[in-house]
């Protein structure tokens, strides 16, 4: 990659952050950290929403910043778009693509905070284009999700490294909704892509993809067992493995609460098959557009949200042309990535930016990379392809290295204090000699001397020890050591 393409991201970067720190402002007047904390950002949403019925004034010129944003990123994207997208594509380093959503929320934000541990860069396609490029007459909220999308997509802004030798992070451009509505090629990958994941599991009958509503309405019973049987169906918010009747009925709830209302009834009046082949369809299309995407960008497919990482099992378990090579990647890594967006290593979070900046500075992440890579490499053959037994020998490995780290800041804290006492005592049996009037007028011109050296070893232990305690404290397990005790 040469310095001309690093130019072409860091330039594209930085005019994404300032379109979004605008738009961000026209309508809030504050900074994201000024306007709520994260997880209380519906809160202070429905607080500025009474504001805004109050002063008409304001309301409008909020209303019109969502016609500059999409001005803006449009304009943004024809101009620098695709020098970016490529400069992208010829980063050599270890990539990470988040994908199995087009939403980037507090989950999103802390995973990929965590992963710069790990990783070189994270690509995140644009979460705030996907709400502007396409009329989302079916979404109940088509002006709080964007803002809500920039909102924590600006938490970065502190780390997203103009200094450093490789951006720690990349936002690429990215046309989802209009590929889908508009590029042929993608229609049919996708489309195939769909019907080969309900042959699969459903019926190897299915060849087309209204062979699979044709297979539901003959055959409902069978069609609702092999969708229970291969957890084929995961409502919003659940977990993998609960019974098609449970997932039918929190799906109809988070529609209603997300949907409009005319789309709800449509839907609904279709029957529970219909209802549970489009919610299959939806979880189905971001992998489609993850696999794309880490194919083009030469990137490892990165899922935070259980649900998307068990759709993406659910297609690297099976055949499937556009899938490929990309669906079954280095199941090592995966393995890390689902360690460190585990639940048992939540603590990780609490990493300052500014922590993670001089940790990448200093090239840490490369060495905690290489660590966890050998530990992996070390297990069995056998187990390798088991992630959750790999991220739990992750997570103990990581667990270790923070216990050894602070049995070491104990010692070295028990040495220093060792040392201090010990100067303490010469300058205390220096002093002591004034105690003896007959040997005072003899030893007298020396005291100053005593003291002034024991003072003189005391600072240079002092200055020692902040060294050594710098050391400690700015290493990888250091921080990580101060993240868990937070």
């Amino acid at each position: 990659m040469s310095q001309q393409e690093l130019h072409y991201l860091i330039i594209y970067q930085d005019r994404y952050f300032e379109i979004l720190t605008e738009f961000f402002l026209c309508i809030t007047g504050c900074l994201p950290r000024d306007f709520s904390p994260l997880e209380s950002f519906s809160e202070s949403i429905q607080g500025m929403a009474s504001v805004l019925r109050e002063n008409p004034k304001r309301a409008e010129k909020s209303m019109m910043a969502f016609s500059s944003l999409e001005k803006n990123l449009k304009k943004l994207y024809s101009e620098e778009g695709g020098k970016a997208f490529s400069a992208a594509k010829k980063l050599d380093a270890c990539k990470l693509n988040l994908g199995g959503s087009s939403r980037f929320l507090q989950t999103q934000l802390n995973a990929t905070r965590k992963s710069l541990l790990y990783s070189d860069t994270v690509l995140i396609p644009d979460p705030v284009m996907p709400w502007l490029e396409k009329k989302r007459d079916e979404e109940q909220f088509n002006h709080v999700i964007p803002l809500q999308m920039a909102f924590f997509i600006l938490h970065l802004s502190d780390i997203k490294g103009d200094e450093f030798d490789l951006p720690p992070f990349i936002v690429f451009p990215s046309f989802e909704k209009s590929l889908e509505e508009h590029d042929q090629q993608t229609q049919e990958n996708s489309v195939q892509l769909i019907t080969d994941v309900f042959s699969h599991y459903v019926d190897s009958g299915i060849a087309h993809p209204q062979d699979i509503m044709e297979f539901a309405t003959n055959h409902p019973d069978q069609y609702f067992q092999k969708i229970e049987e291969a957890r084929l169906f995961v409502s919003p918010g659940s977990e993998p493995g609960e019974s098609v009747k449970v997932e039918l009925e929190n799906y109809k709830a988070e529609m209603r609460q997300w949907r409009s209302e005319d789309w709800c009834n449509e839907l609904f009046s279709n029957g529970d098959a219909s209802v549970v082949t489009n919610a299959i369809f939806e979880r189905i299309m971001p992998n489609y557009h993850l696999l794309e995407n880490a194919d083009e960008l030469r990137s490892h497919p990165f899922l935070c949200v259980n649900a998307q990482a068990h759709y993406y099992q659910l297609i690297a378990n099976m055949k499937n042309a556009s899938a490929g090579e990309v669906a079954s990647f280095d199941p090592s890594t995966s393995a890390i990535l689902q360690s460190l967006t585990s639940k048992r290593l939540d603590y990780l979070a609490n990493i300052e930016d500014s922590q993670l900046v001089a940790l990448r500075k200093t090239d840490e992440n490369i060495e905690f990379r290489r660590e966890l890579r050998d530990l992996v490499n070390s297990l069995p053959n056998t187990k390798v392809e088991d992630l959750g037994y790999v991220a739990a020998e992750v997570c103990s490995h990581i667990e270790r290295a923070i216990s050894k780290h602070e049995k070491q800041v104990s010692l070295f804290n028990d040495k220093y204090q060792a040392k201090h006492k010990y100067t303490a005592l010469i300058a205390c049996g220096t002093l002591g000699v004034t105690m003896f009037p007959v040997l005072a007028p003899f030893l007298g011109a020396l005291l100053p001397l005593g003291a002034a050296a024991a003072t003189g070893k005391y600072v240079s232990d002092k200055l020692d020890e902040k060294a050594e305690i710098g050391q400690f404290s700015h290493s990888m397990m250091g921080v990580i050591s101060r993240a868990k005790g937070k």
